[in-house]
Formats: C-alpha cells, structure tokens, sequence
C-alpha cells in the first residue's frame, strides 16, 4: 500500500546499498538490528531513535562517523513537528541542507549545538504532544462535570487551547503578564490558580518533563547493557 500510494521502492537486501542519506526510523530497541542491515561508508546516518547516542549508533555501524539524531514529533501529520536535531562535526554542509530540507516538509526545526540536548529537547517536543494531549482530556472532562454536553466540551476546551496558543506565540517572554491579564482579583480565574498554586501544578510539570529527560538517557544505557 505504501509502495503504491507513494510511489517508494521497497528493499529487504540493503547489503549493497549506498545512498546519500539513510533515516534510522526504528524504535530504540531496534536500532541495533537495524544498523546490522546496512553496510554503509560514505553514506550520512539519521537517527530518530529517541535516547540513543550516536556514539552507540557508530558501535553498530563499525565506526561510520557521519551522524546525526532527529527528534520529531506526532505534529508531523499536521506538517506541525518541531524537530530537535544535531549533527556531529562530520556531516557536510551538503547533507545538512537536505537533512533541514527534509523535516523541514513536516514542521520547523530546531537546531541543537550539543547531542545531550537532544535528550532534554525530547522531553519538551517529543513527548510533549501527550502532555497537551493529557491537560486538553481533562479540561474536557472538567467541563463534562460541570453539565456541559460532550461535544460542546470539547469545542470549548480544544478553541480555548488553539486560542490561547495564538495569543502567547505571540508573547512567550511575557505569559506571567498574560495570566495577570486573564486574572482580576477575586475572580474565576484567581480562584482556578490558587488551586494550580497550592497543589504544586508548576512542579508537576517540572518533574514530569525531567523524568522524561532521564528515561531517554536511560534507553542508552538499557540498549548497550543488552548489546
């Protein structure tokens, strides 16, 4: 099916295959059998394997030092990824430009001067559709608590969050100042973030997006221990 809607050559035998650039598009686990099936010199490697080193990617390889990681997003089929990316010091300008090119179809990239904030960039952009995702369920459901209708719910809390979003692109070095432009003293709004306050909201999130952070690191860790 994708072969013909796409019009994409599929292969099994990659043994004498030597492209410009191939994408490692696997899970972590699999980026080892995956580098076990290619057999490449010259040739740029791009992983999107959320975690792994390309110090690791380079053992599997037999030293090929043209590395690259790439962290997208679920966005992507919206054209809507924010992709995280680093290229360590043997690309060439060439591969670059193609690289930026090619995620450059499916949303914006970012480009990262250090491997180890690809980590902490996954925490924020790869996982955090599934954040929004959480806080837009519960809002919805917030909204169903109090005798909303399910439909009507929902076009409230997804317009609110589009909305909103808008509004802070436009304003990220002053979202305090917009919270105090949405809050009047004594009112709904104050009212809602005492709760967010005294409940440790802030710190939840904080410690959620650092746990995210050290599980990538550990998926190196776990994938080497087995290799």
């Amino acid at each position: 099916l994708i072969q013909k809607s796409l019009s994409v050559k599929i292969i099994e035998d990659f043994s004498e295959l030597e492209p410009d650039l191939i994408i490692l598009s696997v899970k972590p686990k699999d980026i080892k059998s995956a580098c076990q099936l290619i057999n490449v010199k010259k040739t740029t490697i791009v992983s999107i394997a959320a975690g792994i080193k390309l110090n690791t990617i380079q053992s599997f390889l037999n030293g090929q030092k043209k590395l690259a990681r790439v962290m997208p997003n679920l966005c992507a089929f919206e054209g809507l990824s924010t992709n995280a990316i680093f290229f360590n010091k043997h690309v060439s300008k060439e591969s670059k430009k193609i690289i930026n090119k090619i995620f450059s179809s499916i949303g914006t990239n970012i480009l990262l001067n250090s491997e180890k904030l690809i980590d902490s960039a996954t925490a924020i952009s790869g996982s955090g559709p599934a954040y929004i995702f959480y806080f837009l369920m519960a809002m919805i459901e917030g909204a169903k608590n109090l005798g909303i209708p399910k439909k009507e719910s929902q076009q409230l809390a997804y317009n609110t969050f589009l909305g909103s979003c808008n509004v802070a692109k436009k304003n990220l070095d002053n979202l305090d100042n917009l919270i105090r432009n949405v809050s009047s003293k004594g009112g709904t709004t104050e009212a809602a973030l005492k709760i967010f306050n005294n409940d440790g909201f802030e710190k939840i999130i904080k410690k959620a997006v650092n746990q995210a952070a050290t599980r990538a690191q550990e998926l190196d860790k776990e994938l080497k221990s087995r290799s």
